[in-house]
């Protein structure tokens, strides 16, 4: 199943990278990033169906990964992240 990162959701790990690295080094936003990457394109094409759907935008389904989460939506052809925000924030306002 194909995976697209919107543009957003590659800024999203950019600016999560960055962070990362200042607050925590180099290795721990490698490994971090990596996970967040590993979980979009193989945990969610294999367990979507698992996924819960964000209650005031039933088609936009979200999955959480560490102190994320993925927010993501079935296309024709495969699923699109559309964002990765931090657990703190508010869909609604970044969605």
């Amino acid at each position: 199943m194909r995976v697209l990162l919107r543009p957003r959701a590659e800024d999203d790990l950019d600016g999560i990278a960055l962070y990362t690295r200042r607050e925590w080094g180099h290795a721990q936003a490698v490994q971090y990033i990596g996970q967040l990457r590993a979980t979009c394109e193989h945990v969610l094409p294999e367990c979507h169906r698992l996924a819960r759907p964000l209650g005031e935008r039933p088609d936009v389904l979200r999955w959480r990964c560490e102190r994320h989460v993925i927010y993501f939506q079935r296309v024709h052809d495969g699923l699109e992240v559309m964002r990765i925000l931090h657990e703190r924030m508010v869909p609604g306002l970044h969605l």
